[in-house]
């Protein structure tokens, strides 16, 4: 459904009407005749339907509603079905307005903090059963149509002695306007942002409605670099002869200013804040990223931290200091080049769409966008930014079909089927084998838990086995640029049935991964019910028929061989 070819527009603008409306629907298996028998559901492709799940596909990027609905020029396609997941970024300014020199030592951080805009998104974001992901900024560089004062600061005003003002030059998008810059390396500073994310880790570790926290407390936005200082404020950072001196480590691009001791200082506050929390890291500070890919950090986490990406379609996911063959790191084969290569594959990463250049080819946007979410295994695309988001006319289908593989290929996407021939019957057990694909870009990096369940003819469970499989080692690691889907990563295990005490009748086996992703002592539980898995089938229980048993009355068993 989501191709297209520039030999088949008139088709493929016929099709995007008619097949996208299997966005939601599916089609029926049927299974076959005799005592032990697989049942046949092919796989469902992302170019015919999405599966929602939690941690892949399109999110709520700003709590800014999907994509195509939340366009009414879209109308001539159909919603996009319901994201699990939302993010938010919230100002300093906004989070400690008080002072806290003011309040007395023992003041409860109810006072000291104004948590009700994030606890506002989550109770919401709960009743529509989604969860949070979380960045907390002490600086951005846009991008209001005015500021108060001509200011534009989001640290509190008590931490203004910890900044730097520039004023922003006439030829600049915010001329007039002073920029009100934390100085990044202040004590002061570091120890303020660090007792804000301690508070921030008490309220909100325990809650399973936040399900990530993004890396929070240096640059604009905090994404780990100070470029619009460099390109518009004229405050570069150190040139790259004098950044190890100045720094403690390499810095290619003059758009870094944190010394290691206070990355250090950083990531400490943000890892111990967040031990039962998914971290991610907008990775452009090699050594922000060296600091917090490393095992002792792992360690203190309950999961490896992933990589929080901007610009979708225009950069690679892949900083370019870990992938440029002019990046001094690639150059010397440093180990923290293969480290991020690596962790992408196994922890979240997270995109934003990248706003359309301009002169810039919508077509090959949204092809690199696509090619780069099979490749750098991301596994969520942001509902804003993409060149169309805001547009007053209906998105060309072409690019509609583009976009819409991007995003249904981002992220896992499992099926599971027995394998026809494989069964066996011997004494009182039977045997299948099963085989488990994920035909996504990514894996999932939540707890789930794979098993099969035994359902007799009243739908009642009789049997439940457990899984071997592990879904977080299945992904491929093809690294073309040109993909448009990505390669199925397979395993196949084999499922026993101890016969012994059945009833004679008709049983039916079924796969189901349930959700097992819980923090030790959750002030919020969220609970989902088991994962969608890209085939048909799925009952009301969330389980998936794989194979067919029948126990004839005589108690004689014999295999069906196929």
């Amino acid at each position: 459904m989501f191709r297209q070819s520039n030999k088949k527009g008139k088709r493929a603008l016929a099709a995007v009407i008619a097949c996208t409306a299997l966005l939601l629907n599916g089609c029926g298996g049927h299974p076959n005749p005799g005592p032990l028998s697989a049942m046949v559901f092919p796989a469902i492709p992302p170019t015919v339907q999405e599966i929602a799940n939690p941690l892949r596909g399109q999110y709520e990027d700003l709590l800014i509603p999907l994509f195509p609905q939340g366009n009414p020029a879209q109308q001539r396609y159909p919603a996009w079905p319901a994201s699990y997941d939302a993010s938010m970024r919230i100002s300093w300014r906004q989070l400690q307005p008080t002072d806290p020199r003011t309040l007395p030592p023992d003041a409860p951080d109810d006072r000291k903090f104004d948590f009700s805009a994030i606890d506002d998104a989550l109770t919401k974001l709960q009743n529509r059963n989604m969860r949070l992901t979380l960045r907390v900024y002490a600086y951005n560089s846009c991008c209001n149509d005015s500021y108060p004062d001509n200011t534009n600061i989001a640290i509190p005003d008590w931490m203004r002695s910890a900044s730097t003002p520039y004023p922003a030059p006439a030829n600049s998008p915010t001329p007039g306007v002073t920029q009100v810059v934390p100085s990044w390396n202040d004590p002061n500073y570091l120890n303020a942002f660090g007792q804000l994310l301690a508070a921030l880790g008490r309220r909100y570790d325990g809650d399973e409605r936040l399900s990530v926290f993004e890396f929070s407390g240096y640059g604009d936005f905090s994404e780990n670099h100070i470029a619009y200082l460099r390109d518009v404020l004229g405050a570069p950072g150190p040139a790259p002869d004098e950044s190890k001196a100045m720094l403690g480590y390499y810095s290619q691009f003059r758009d870094q200013s944190i010394t290691t001791d206070s990355i250090r200082q950083l990531v400490a506050a943000n890892v111990n804040a967040f031990p039962h929390t998914q971290l991610v890291v907008t990775p452009q500070n090699p050594e922000i990223v060296r600091e917090l890919l490393a095992d002792d950090v792992t360690k203190k986490l309950s999961a490896p931290v992933g990589v929080r990406s901007d610009c979708l379609g225009v950069q690679a996911p892949l900083p370019a200091w870990a992938e440029s063959s002019d990046s001094q790191y690639v150059r010397s084969n440093d180990a923290v080049v293969n480290a991020i290569k690596q962790r992408m594959a196994s922890a979240p990463v997270i995109t934003e769409w990248c706003q359309l250049p301009d002169g810039t080819d919508p077509r090959s946007y949204y092809e690199k966008g696509l090619h780069d979410v099979v490749r750098y295994h991301v596994s969520m695309t942001s509902s804003v930014n993409f060149a169309d988001r805001e547009s007053r006319s209906a998105m060309d289908p072409g690019l509609f079909l583009l976009w819409a593989q991007a995003n249904t290929s981002a992220g896992y996407r499992y099926s599971v089927e027995g394998r026809p021939g494989s069964q066996s019957l011997q004494g009182k057990a039977a045997t299948i084998s099963v085989a488990w694909t994920n035909y996504g870009s990514a894996v999932t990096t939540e707890q789930w838990a794979p098993g099969y369940k035994l359902v007799d003819f009243s739908g009642a469970v009789v049997r439940s086995l457990p899984a071997t499989v592990n879904l977080k080692t299945l992904v491929s690691d093809d690294s073309s640029s040109s993909r448009e889907e990505a390669v199925p990563a397979s395993t196949t295990e084999t499922v026993r049935i101890d016969l012994n005490g059945l009833a004679p009748g008709h049983y039916t086996l079924r796969a189901s991964v349930d959700w097992q992703q819980h923090k030790p002592g959750a002030s919020h539980v969220v609970n989902y019910a088991p994962m969608a898995l890209a085939r048909d089938g799925r009952d009301a229980a969330g389980l998936y028929p794989i194979a067919t048993l029948d126990i004839p009355r005589d108690s004689t068993i014999s295999a069906n061989r196929q």
